[in-house]
């Protein structure tokens, strides 16, 4: 073969979209992320908003506390311990 000819085998085209090697993320994960989300979002206005009722402070401000630790223990507990 001469270099002016060209040659007839092309290389196998490569698959546009390849299947992910990972699996996908469940729904319920994706549920529990978002949970862990409001959850620690809503303690912080939770605790916020202690500063602005004073007769509840304490209580709003440890309900605060409260639910961001359940939020944290969502995020950073359960769902990494979720057998995949």
């Amino acid at each position: 073969m001469s270099l002016g000819e060209s040659t007839t085998e092309t290389p196998a085209p490569k698959p546009l979209f390849e299947p992910s090697p990972t699996p996908r993320m469940p729904a319920s994960e994706i549920f529990l992320i978002i949970l862990a989300m409001v959850l620690v979002f809503g303690g912080f206005y939770m605790m916020g908003l202690a500063f602005s009722v004073p007769e509840w402070a304490f209580w709003l401000f440890g309900g605060g506390i409260i639910v961001d630790a359940i939020g944290f223990w969502v995020a950073f507990g359960i769902i990494p311990s979720r057998e995949k």
